[in-house]
């Protein structure tokens, strides 16, 4: 892609993220802008892996709930009729 046609974005960054930001971006052989756009990229990654962690953990929870109810039945001592 032509560098014209790339967007553009500013961000103002808090007083010493940007210097956190380049030493991350030289540890990781990445320039500060491909350090920026790899992280960004990444959070949205992880937020759809975390949202299907979450459901996961929902499905589980009502399963489990369904098990201790069928196990609460099962031990409940049946009454004979007459």
């Amino acid at each position: 892609m032509a560098r014209e046609t790339e967007d553009k974005f500013v961000v103002r960054m808090p007083l010493g993220l940007r210097d956190q930001l380049k030493q991350k971006a030289a540890h990781n052989h990445r320039s500060a802008n491909s350090e920026i756009v790899y992280r960004l990229e990444r959070s949205n990654e992880l937020e759809e892996e975390l949202a299907r962690a979450n459901r996961m953990v929902d499905e589980l929870f009502a399963k489990n709930q369904r098990l201790q109810a069928e196990l609460a039945a099962a031990n409940t001592p049946q009454v004979a009729e007459a």
